[in-house]
């Protein structure tokens, strides 16, 4: 009994607690179907409060907006609107500007709109409540024709402000400055975006600004600037700026800064062209190429002397030159200033050659050129003196190339017979090859490293005069270079002479104990040289044959180099020269 009664109390409390609970759920179920109901209905409309200027398109469909939109464009642009500028009024006819809207920004919200989740949607419904959202189409005018008219009316140009500088000479003699300043000013143009945003906040509100949007046009020599230019001037008559450099001096009067002097541009009182034009002119007087010392080694007193000593160079800094004139003229401080020069040393002075290490002769290379032209000959003698007494650091890398330099008449080569592009032509330089390949026969000889070499692309008889094929070394400049590198703890002097019709390369430094050993080249794959090919000439009289290149047969050539050192080997290797069949050559006259 007492279990049934208990129970009857909790179902009663149960009945009790539901109560007030069941009105909030009705409530709360009506307030989202009212939600849904609201948004099923928004669903193709823009929201409440949505404004295209101040045309309210809320609780339209997209097709309605743009139809309620047009009717009101359509009557606006059929408007003309009036501009005031000073005294004048200037009247604008939207009627001829075929002016429009453009939709797609418009299309462009409402899909946005839509796609938009639920909760996003229910957030900006919210907000709009509280807040306006406004819409900004592009609006299309075409009022070109009409601004111009207006524009030819108001434009007026700016004007320049002016410089004037005379020198006065006095009866006695003297001479002094006067420095004046003509005033610019401002000039003035239509302002056409300004004018076209107008119309279109017409078009869109109803409402513009009568007043005529106007822009000044500033003058490329102000006033102010010209003021800057004028002090400095004045400064610089009394104070002229003065250019040191060791016991030599430049001075920049006032006549001179005037010709410097950059009075358009505003960012700096000096024209940087004109200025540096005039500081590289300077600096010719300044500059000094560097002079690397060319060496001699005696033979007999075991040292190296000079025959041409080393210098040192020098170079103005032409940015920093500029950059403290700049710095001086925009603090109206004119002073003495010593110019900045960069010294330049020489890879090695002649004060130190005693003391590089040079003691030996480390190898030598051999060659012959006889039968050479006198253009050839004097060609090889020419190149020899530019390798000749060459110094070359422990670590670095000898290039042919770069000492020798361009090849050309305008370096003093004369023309001799090369190879070029399959012929037999006179050219720049010919026999330059005979000092390369015996530079490489040195090397060789020396147990140096080889950094590059490359090998004729034939037989050329003056390398194989008392010498085997296979030990020749082509250059051509700029590409085709030749290099090796001093991998020794001292020094190397290149000495290059020629005794009658053979060339010499030695190279001096101080042995490490290396011993350099080449095997015989051996010859083979052997071809015959094609027939003989003959060439008109008309540099020589008809009827006269002169042959210029003999036959030469095709082969490759291969031999091998060991370099040691107290029983160990430093390299081993094999070198191999694959050279085409040549044939003979001659010219035909046919002057």
């Amino acid at each position: 009994m007492a279990k049934t009664g208990k129970t009857a109390i909790r179902q009663k409390l149960i009945k009790v607690s539901l109560l007030p609970i069941t009105p909030l759920i009705l409530g709360l179920t009506f307030f989202c179907l009212i939600i849904l109901a609201y948004q099923q209905f928004m669903a193709d409309k823009y929201y409440p409060r949505t404004f295209v200027g101040d045309i309210n398109i809320s609780f339209l469909t997209e097709g309605q907006a743009i139809r309620k939109l047009e009717s009101k464009v359509d009557q606006r642009a059929k408007g003309q609107l009036q501009f005031v500028y000073p005294q004048v009024s200037f009247e604008v006819d939207l009627a001829t500007s075929s002016a429009g809207l453009d939709y797609s920004a418009l299309n462009q919200v409402f899909n946005l709109s839509q796609s938009e989740n639920f909760l996003v949607s229910l957030q900006k419904q919210f907000q709009i409540l509280f807040f306006t959202r406004q819409i900004y189409p592009q609006v299309k005018l075409s009022l070109d024709q009409q601004m111009n008219i207006i524009e030819t009316t108001i434009k007026k140009g700016a004007k320049n402000a002016e410089l004037i500088f005379d020198e006065i000479t006095t009866a006695e003699g003297s001479s002094s400055a006067r420095i004046q300043v003509k005033e610019g000013s401002e000039g003035l143009e239509l302002d056409k975006e300004g004018l076209e945003q107008a119309a279109a906040d017409y078009i869109l509100s109803g409402k513009y600004s009568e007043a005529l949007p106007v822009k000044s046009i500033l003058p490329k020599v102000t006033s102010e600037h010209a003021q800057k230019a004028k002090k400095a001037l004045e400064i610089s008559v009394n104070t002229p700026v003065k250019l040191i450099f060791e016991n030599s001096s430049r001075v920049i009067d006032a006549k001179q800064l005037l010709t410097l002097l950059d009075l358009e541009k505003g960012q700096s009182l000096l024209d940087k062209d004109k200025t540096y034009l005039y500081l590289a002119k300077l600096s010719q007087e300044i500059d000094r190429e560097v002079q690397e010392g060319l060496f001699d080694f005696n033979t007999r007193t075991k040292r190296v002397t000079a025959f041409k000593p080393s210098r040192q160079g020098q170079k103005m800094n032409l940015d920093q030159t500029y950059r403290i004139l700049e710095n001086m003229l925009a603090a109206d401080e004119i002073k003495t200033i010593n110019l900045p020069v960069e010294i330049i040393k020489p890879k090695i002075e002649t004060s130190d050659i005693n003391s590089l290490g040079i003691k030996e002769l480390l190898g030598r290379g051999i060659s012959n050129f006889a039968g050479s032209i006198a253009n050839r000959i004097y060609n090889v003698g020419l190149t020899a003196s530019k390798i000749n007494g060459v110094l070359i650091p422990p670590g670095e890398i000898f290039s042919f190339n770069q000492t020798v330099g361009d090849i050309s008449a305008a370096t003093g080569f004369k023309q001799a017979y090369v190879i070029k592009e399959g012929r037999t032509v006179l050219d720049d330089g010919g026999g330059v090859c005979q000092d390369s390949t015996t530079l490489f026969r040195a090397v060789l000889n020396a147990g140096l490293p080889v950094v590059k070499r490359t090998a004729h692309a034939y037989r050329v008889g003056y390398y194989e005069q008392g010498f085997p094929p296979g030990l020749d070394a082509t250059v051509f400049y700029p590409s085709v270079d030749f290099q090796f590198k001093n991998d020794t703890s001292a020094h190397i002097l290149i000495q290059a002479y020629t005794q009658g019709a053979t060339l010499y390369v030695d190279l001096y430094g101080a042995s490490d104990g290396r011993v350099s050993s080449l095997t015989q080249p051996i010859i083979t794959n052997q071809i015959p040289p094609p027939p003989e090919l003959r060439q008109d000439d008309p540099t020589l009289p008809k009827g006269t044959i002169k042959q210029v290149d003999w036959t030469a047969w095709g082969a490759t050539v291969k031999f091998n180099r060991t370099v040691t050192k107290n029983g160990e080997t430093l390299a081993q290797e094999t070198w191999v020269s694959n050279y085409k069949p040549w044939q003979a050559v001659y010219l035909v006259g046919t002057q």
